[in-house]
């Protein structure tokens, strides 16, 4: 989705006539649990899409790191970077773990709704499967604006 994710956003987004909503899915194991948690502690502070599109830029080092410890010390790495964001604040929320209980149940919503992979987009009921061309993506929100 980051290929096409600013496009859609300065197309769609910003204009208004669309939403981007980013949902949990727990496919990665403890990876996937403190990645999200980072994230989450970041929107916290209104950077989740600063610290998504870091997450998506570094997943190396995300697949890397062997612990959940090492995860902690990447995610403030990565928080770092993030202009403005309080790195204290967001380092409470990753040891206290204050997102857990949120990111577990967006996991079991979309679990219940089948959705066990990532990226699945939902345009207006419309599900589209795996990466798509910023062409598929402003067909499908396009004629959902109908």
């Amino acid at each position: 989705m980051l290929t096409v994710e600013p496009q859609v956003i300065e197309k769609y987004v910003k204009t208004g006539k669309a939403k981007l909503v980013f949902r949990d899915v727990l496919n990665h194991g403890e990876r996937s649990v403190r990645m999200s948690e980072a994230a989450a502690c970041a929107g916290k502070q209104n950077k989740f899409w600063e610290m998504h599109g870091i997450l998506f830029e570094r997943q190396d080092d995300t697949y890397n790191a062997s612990s959940g410890v090492a995860l902690i010390a990447l995610a403030k790495n990565h928080a770092s970077t993030i202009q403005g964001l309080d790195i204290n604040a967001f380092a409470q929320c990753m040891e206290s773990r204050a997102t857990w209980k949120a990111i577990q149940a967006a996991d079991a919503e979309q679990r219940g709704r089948g959705i066990t992979s990532q990226p699945i987009f939902e345009i207006n009921g419309t599900r589209l499967v795996g990466l798509q061309s910023l062409e598929v993506m402003s067909g499908a929100i396009d004629k959902a604006l109908k």
